[in-house]
């Protein structure tokens, strides 16, 4: 029998694990400090859509999108979220590992 894998990457995840929790309507991100200055981790479609990308600094966002909702990126969310996802998938695969912070390998 021939095997098959699946890699399924999940790149607004902790985004959408933090807008489940609380709500926001437009352009979203959650940022992560790195040095002295705030860095884009994660937004949203509509932060997407206005040119917006990860790993972006915090103020370069804010001059292309001054709409821009944020919160600070809570990683132990995103691996919870990460891991709940693992345990589903676990239904329909034999193995399932996790692929870095937003990804599974089945």
């Amino acid at each position: 029998m021939a095997r098959r894998l699946l890699s399924i990457w999940f790149p607004r995840l902790a985004s959408d694990a933090s807008l489940r929790a609380r709500p926001v309507e437009g352009p979203f991100a959650l940022t992560l400090r790195s040095g002295a200055s705030d860095h884009v981790h994660c937004l949203n479609p509509a932060a997407s859509a206005r040119g917006l990308g990860r790993g972006m600094s915090l103020a370069d966002a804010r001059a292309i999108c001054p709409d821009l909702a944020t919160r600070p990126a809570d990683l132990a969310r995103e691996a919870a979220a990460l891991a709940g996802l693992r345990r589903w998938a676990g239904r329909y695969a034999p193995m399932v590992a996790s692929d870095g912070a937003d990804g599974l390998m089945a």
